[in-house]
């Protein structure tokens, strides 16, 4: 090789231009500042993720969406008594919620359990009212002054005194174990 053949050959090789780097979208950025790892297998999920929704909307949580839905007017009840309430405000809510009331009515529950022979399990109770209640059923059933738990988790409608017997001391364990535990943190 001559000389003009050598640098031909350096000329070529400088004409090799590195590859421009696209434009970075919206997304890129918000992505890349929320990730201190990049690039990384997270942060090209969430890249991807990004460009899907909008780098508008990409981060912004459901549980904000559902705190700004408007409230909608129900009906809450009180398990100890059956009384039914409709809340039309959302103070209205957090006052009754307070006072123990609950979502589900405690007829139905006591319909329900009737229905089954006065012994249930919880599968009644969730294709009757709803699959994600069953929160709340429990919190109602437990409230209920009728109903009681068998050693196996059924729940069972009242029939005779033992029954509330078994409640009335599970509630007093209740308090005693609040009553241990309020003197132990006043304590230190």
């Amino acid at each position: 090789m001559n000389k003009e053949e050598l640098q031909e050959k350096k000329k070529r090789k400088k004409k090799k231009v590195k590859k421009k780097k696209g434009k970075k979208d919206a997304c890129y950025h918000k992505v890349r500042s929320r990730y201190d790892v990049w690039p990384s297998a997270y942060a090209s999920g969430a890249l991807v993720k990004c460009r899907k929704v909008g780098a508008k909307n990409w981060g912004n949580s459901k549980k904000n969406e559902s705190l700004n839905e408007e409230f909608e007017p129900h009906m809450m009840y009180d398990p100890k008594t059956g009384k039914s309430e409709k809340t039309n405000k959302e103070e209205d809510h957090h006052r009754l919620a307070k006072k123990g009331y609950t979502h589900v009515d405690p007829k139905q529950l006591e319909k329900i359990l009737r229905d089954e022979g006065g012994a249930s399990g919880m599968d009644p109770f969730l294709k009757a009212i709803g699959e994600d209640m069953e929160e709340e059923i429990i919190k109602t059933l437990d409230a209920m002054p009728n109903v009681g738990q068998h050693k196996d988790k059924d729940y069972i409608l009242q029939d005779d005194e033992n029954i509330m017997v078994q409640k009335e001391n599970l509630s007093l364990k209740k308090k005693i174990r609040i009553r241990i535990k309020r003197s132990v943190e006043e304590s230190i």
